[in-house]
């Protein structure tokens, strides 16, 4: 019998900060084309999504496989809208060794993990200010994952659901009672202002306008990792430097494909986060920075890797 790792005995292991070098080596690691890393999205229906991303490295003693899901429905209930499990098989046997039941935790930190990485590129060095789009999970360890790179002032969030926002406002003012978290209700307003802008939504249609975006501004976008999601105007991305964890996904899914499809970006416009890391890519003031996070399995990989002598003990 194969066997099951809990979310309890998972969660205690996983913290952003700590993260962060598996987020840097997988993102290496798909632009070095080093990565076997398939993925394959299957919608059962109009209102979900279910994720299945494999990923095996060189001299790596385990690959994964993981099934990753998201309901609208359960969403709206105000139910976990994710769910989902991660395989874990022995490299040389290819044998099943392990079934992690995460519940979507590890594709949760590891995504935030990765937007760590890409604000800590990216990012103003003197960013003060950042406005979170979202509400959800992703919304909550993404301003993690900035607070854990840049000294940050003050975090506005706006969200469609008003108990959420408050919800997710307490949660982090109970973490950091000494940064500035407010609510606020103009996108159009509050924009501008921010030196860092994350979104972290399911959107359909844009939730960020190019009118409201200034230079200098960085801003990273998680939640598009489809083709019917679509999180930034493409106009943004028409006169922005613009990054992605991989540009095979970049073509295909969220904000980027549609301004590809518009015709307002070409492929050699985007650059792969693993190769800025490489080249050692700096900061400029000139313009914006976008960085586009679809998610691949070898992020999954290189963070059960990390793990994996915590979790082979319940094994």
């Amino acid at each position: 019998m194969i066997p099951i790792i809990g979310v309890d005995a998972i969660r205690p292991h996983l913290d952003v900060e700590r993260l962060i070098p598996s987020a840097d080596a997988a993102l290496r690691a798909i632009s070095a084309a080093t990565a076997q890393t398939p993925l394959f999205i299957l919608h059962p229906n109009t209102w979900s999504d279910i994720h299945v991303k494999s990923a095996a490295l060189p001299d790596f003693p385990i690959f994964t496989v993981k099934m990753a899901g998201w309901s609208q429905k359960l969403a709206e209930k105000g139910e976990p809208a994710s769910s989902g499990m991660i395989v874990v098989f022995d490299s040389e046997t290819c044998r099943p060794i392990a079934i992690l039941n995460d519940e979507h935790l590890i594709s949760d930190y590891r995504t935030a993990a990765a937007g760590a990485v890409a604000a800590k590129l990216l990012a103003p060095v003197d960013a003060r200010r950042a406005l979170i789009i979202g509400t959800g999970v992703q919304a909550f360890l993404q301003t993690k994952a900035l607070l854990a790179v840049r000294s940050i002032d003050a975090v506005d969030i706006w969200g469609r659901d008003e108990g959420k926002t408050s919800s997710l406002v307490a949660r982090l003012r109970d973490i950091y009672p000494h940064i500035d978290i407010n609510i606020v209700e103009d996108l159009q307003q509050s924009a501008p202002a921010a030196d860092v802008i994350v979104t972290a939504t399911a959107a359909k249609e844009p939730v960020l306008q190019a009118e409201w975006v200034r230079p200098g501004q960085h801003i990273t976008s998680v939640g598009s990792d489809d083709a019917s999601k679509c999180e930034l105007d493409p106009q943004i991305l028409a006169s922005a430097q613009v990054f992605v964890d991989s540009k095979t996904s970049a073509l295909a899914f969220g904000s980027t494909q549609r301004a590809l499809h518009q015709d307002l970006l070409c492929a050699d416009d985007l650059v792969e986060l693993g190769s800025a890391l490489e080249a050692g890519h700096s900061y400029s003031k000139a313009g914006v920075t976008v960085a586009c996070l679809t998610g691949l399995g070898v992020q999954d990989l290189t963070v059960v890797n990390s793990l994996w002598p915590l979790l082979r003990k319940d094994v």
